[in-house]
């Protein structure tokens, strides 16, 4: 059986882990980095290559879309998905976990709780809502990762600085409700649906994000019932198998705040001691097994 790992120009401590246990399930393993495909589209259908070799000729695909290469990385998906090749995530779901709003928007839906959010281009639309919201207050970027792109804003001052400078760069203002501990938050990852691993993190001193990225550290937590069905409804709620959900402890209980289609599991490993890599490629060997039936 073949498996093809698509990913980052640059193959980094995720890709290279996948890679070494793959080796170990698959007969063979080859990596295609996302710039580097070509995709062909003729009467004759369609093709995705990179030189000699092409992706429909392998048995199992296992994605790793980074957020700048999401639109093309989905429209790679697609094709995968309409040439039958089954795929832990849909390939919708690149383009909806990489933006903040439309993650919430699609949790909400399927009736996963998440913090009180607002977004809007102008900052006077914006002003009246704050009012009603109080503070601290959480601005995000609509794209950001690994903790980039946060900001608190302790007051109604350093939050319209924050907003004055989102708005001249004519970026969406995204507010979002503090939640009480804030500097820790709880990283689920799900592999064929179900949690496979979990951790605390939590963030160097002075810091309020917890993200292993920015410097925070990881330590084993088992997660509740609640945090655990929360953590899986809000997986298949954006769809996907195979992922990374953020969780925070809010005063009416576990809020999701982020679901991750590319989730690193380095800092996951190191906490847990827990094959991670392993587990992934297991499930999408699965996957290709029951397709072949």
């Amino acid at each position: 059986m073949k498996l093809a790992i698509i990913g980052p120009l640059k193959r980094g401590y995720n890709e290279l882990r996948l890679m070494e246990e793959a080796k170990k399930q698959f007969d063979s393993v080859s990596y295609f980095s996302i710039p580097q495909l070509v995709i062909s589209v003729n009467s004759d259908g369609f093709d995705i290559r990179y030189k000699n070799k092409s992706l429909l000729d392998y048995d199992a695909i296992l994605p790793r879309v980074p957020r700048s290469y999401k639109t093309f990385g989905t429209n790679v998906l697609y094709l995968l998905r309409d040439a039958g090749k089954p795929l832990p995530i849909r390939p919708d779901s690149v383009i909806v976990s990489h933006n903040k709003f439309l993650t919430l928007a699609a949790l909400v839906e399927r009736e996963v709780p998440v913090p009180g959010t607002y977004l809007s281009l102008k900052r006077d639309v914006l002003e009246k809502v704050l009012e009603e919201v109080g503070f601290p207050l959480v601005l995000k970027l609509l794209y950001g990762s690994h903790g980039a792109g946060v900001m608190f804003a302790d007051s109604k001052p350093s939050a319209l600085s924050i907003i004055d400078a989102l708005e001249r760069f004519k970026e969406p203002i995204f507010a979002e409700e503090f939640i009480k501990g804030a500097g820790e938050d709880i990283r689920a990852y799900i592999v064929g649906g179900k949690v496979f691993a979990s951790m605390k993190r939590i963030a160097k001193e002075g810091e309020r994000r917890a993200n292993i990225g920015m410097g925070g550290r990881g330590e084993p937590y088992k997660l509740s019932p609640e945090e655990k069905r929360i953590a899986e409804r809000a997986a298949r709620a954006i769809g996907m198998k195979v992922c990374g959900i953020d969780i925070m402890q809010s005063e009416n209980g576990p809020v999701v705040i982020e679901t991750n289609v590319n989730a690193e599991f380095k800092g996951l490993e190191a906490a847990t001691g827990k094959n991670v890599a392993g587990a992934i490629v297991r499930y999408v060997k699965r996957l290709a097994s029951e397709k072949g039936k």
